[in-house]
């Protein structure tokens, strides 16, 4: 667990955990069916106040992988370099980690997702980020 000075938002074995804004309607929900040992945490404002960051991290503690989770109005190439950023940041706490890269976005347009700015996102990352409109759901 390498955030150990934070909180976890979900329990050590939740079945279903869900990264949610208040204030927007957009989510991710990660589905936890084989009860693994799981840590969850509100990066934005909590675990990084200040810069750039995206909104949420899930880890699977058991199979190490981790989730940088943005949720965003309609901006993916700000929501990759929110991602970015927050990656950086947390380098060092992450580096055990396989990291998957999640944007969940309140409308996306068709230029935007083929813009060569995204584009690099999607082939650096190779495979490793997911967009969806609206919300996610996920088995991890």
């Amino acid at each position: 667990m390498p955030l150990q000075n934070f909180e976890s938002l979900c329990n050590r074995n939740a079945l279903q955990i869900v990264s949610k804004d208040k204030r927007n309607s957009q989510y991710h929900k990660a589905e936890n069916r084989n009860r693994a040992y799981v840590t969850h945490y509100r990066i934005d404002g909590v675990v990084i106040t200040t810069g750039n960051r995206c909104d949420f991290l899930l880890l699977n503690e058991d199979v190490k992988t981790a989730y940088l989770i943005e949720l965003k109005g309609s901006d993916l190439v700000a929501a990759a370099e929110q991602i970015e950023a927050t990656e950086k940041i947390l380098k060092k706490e992450l580096c055990e980690y396989n990291l998957q890269y999640r944007i969940i976005a309140n409308k996306c347009k068709t230029q935007e997702i083929h813009s060569s700015a995204y584009r690099r996102y999607q082939l650096r990352w190779k495979g490793r980020l997911k967009q969806k409109t609206g919300f996610m759901e996920e088995d991890i």
